[in-house]
């Protein structure tokens, strides 16, 4: 989470609204241990991501990099892809690709 805030401060994000429209926003979705999925339900960081599976902008880029992702919904582990289609069509519709893919080694 610190590396997240490091790559918005870098990119002179401006924290002036909390949901809306935004120069930035660096978000830590979900994260895997030797032990399998960290769940943290901390004031400072909630894992997973407590709105991912309803949000195209997070679905849609996830699943281009990994087409075999999961998110836990419930405590239960859930496709990333099952997710994606169960959003209603206009959720999806406001995501364009913009054909750029960043692949990291994990």
């Amino acid at each position: 989470m610190r590396r997240a805030h490091e790559l918005e401060d870098a990119a002179e994000r401006v924290r002036d609204q909390r949901w809306g429209p935004r120069t930035l926003d660096v978000d830590l979705v979900s994260c895997h241990g030797p032990d399998g999925e960290i769940i943290s339900a901390d004031a400072e960081l909630t894992l997973p991501h407590p709105y991912a599976h309803v949000r195209a902008f997070v679905l849609v880029p996830w699943l281009d990099v990994d087409p075999t992702a999961t998110l836990s919904v419930a405590g239960e582990p859930r496709p990333v892809a099952e997710l994606l289609d169960a959003l209603d069509e206009q959720e999806r519709a406001g995501v364009r690709r913009t054909g750029h893919v960043l692949r990291t080694g994990r």
